[in-house]
């Protein structure tokens, strides 16, 4: 065997190997990218919905159960997870921080923010919030309803025996007067 077909024959094997390993070399990249892209798609639709609800009031669920899994989703970012440990501690009525636990929540979306790549996101961009008027005048009918159903429930003898046209106006109003 000369040179020249030693030459081809490692030509041929390295052919051969490559046709062979560059597919799954293609495919672990493939699931390495995909878990990197579904890690970072769970980080950020918990920051979203942090950021969607947060200052709704009442607060939501979707709201809770987003902090409760930023350990998880930011499992290897101690920046993240420390400033959730502190949002949580301000959140207890006998915290000494319970005051300002909307600083602590800024801390917490800001270093979320970082870590997504929103850079020049500032806290107060993360604390302007939009609630329409509109919003607040359907809580306080929901609260109206629930009151009413509340009162009727617990001062009734039953639920058949209605309101006359001018006492249930009168009703109303005074609890629309007791909701301002």
């Amino acid at each position: 065997m000369n040179n020249m077909e030693f030459i081809q024959l490692l030509i041929g094997i390295g052919q051969i190997l490559a046709v062979a390993i560059i597919p799954i070399i293609i495919w672990f990249g493939g699931i390495k990218y995909q878990n990197r892209k579904a890690k970072r798609d769970a980080q950020l639709n918990l920051f979203l919905t942090l950021m969607a609800n947060r200052k709704s009031n009442p607060i939501t669920k979707e709201w809770v159960d987003a902090l409760n899994t930023i350990d998880v989703v930011f499992q290897d970012n101690h920046k993240v997870r420390h400033a959730w440990r502190e949002y949580l501690d301000s959140l207890n009525e006998k915290s000494p921080h319970f005051q300002s636990n909307n600083a602590f929540l800024l801390d917490l979306l800001s270093e979320m923010a970082m870590v997504l790549g929103y850079k020049n996101l500032k806290q107060t961009e993360i604390d302007r919030f939009y609630s329409p008027k509109y919003f607040g005048s359907q809580m306080s009918r929901q609260e109206i309803l629930f009151q009413e159903n509340l009162r009727v429930l617990m001062h009734s003898k039953n639920c058949s025996e209605g309101f006359s046209e001018e006492e249930y106006q009168k009703h109303y109003d005074e609890l629309l007067e007791r909701d301002v």
